[in-house]
């Protein structure tokens, strides 16, 4: 029965992160979002991993924060301590290396959200995902390797799109400036 109901919950989880980016409503995507981390937070739990299930709660307190609070250093502040309070929860939950794992992931996952720069954003999101990945592989939670793989790619190809454009702007800005000048 437990296998059922955490199979639920990874369902859950995974619809949400599949689902937000077709919304442009930021409250409807915040509430989204914040329903796939809650359901996370219980498949966690239900797989025994308590610090994941930690992490996942405190990702859905940061996009509460980040929907309501419209003061950007209240905003940094409360996200400070969330990392605190996750710290200290992780070593209370901790199970070795896939608690080290939930906790730097989701760390990073933090500074992501807390990022004005999407670029700056999704590279946190990139970087943070292989910990998750590694996590999510040890502790058996195949919903959540969906997420990674969704992370992965989404984030990777927006990365390298933004790359191209840059380059490409680059070389045009180049072959102007040699032509305005005659070279």
């Amino acid at each position: 029965m437990a296998v059922v109901i955490a199979t639920a919950f990874g369902c859950v989880a995974l619809l949400c992160v599949i689902i937000w980016p077709f919304f442009s409503d930021y409250k409807t995507v915040v509430k989204i979002q914040s329903a796939g981390a809650a359901a996370f937070a219980t498949y966690f739990l239900m797989l025994g991993s308590p610090t994941a299930a930690v992490a996942c709660l405190i990702s859905c307190a940061q996009l509460l924060v980040s929907a309501s609070v419209r003061d950007r250093y209240v905003v940094v502040r409360l996200y400070g301590a969330s990392l605190i309070v996750l710290s200290f929860l992780s070593v209370i939950t901790w199970h070795g290396i896939p608690s080290a794992l939930a906790l730097t992931g989701s760390s990073l996952g933090s500074l992501a959200r807390l990022q004005t720069s999407t670029t700056r954003m999704k590279g946190l999101f990139l970087v943070g995902a292989p910990f998750w990945l590694a996590h999510n592989l040890i502790v058996g939670a195949l919903f959540a390797l969906g997420t990674d793989v969704v992370s992965l790619l989404s984030n990777f190809g927006n990365l390298l799109k933004f790359a191209v454009r840059r380059w490409r702007e680059s070389a045009f800005h180049d072959a102007a400036t040699r032509a305005a000048i005659g070279y």
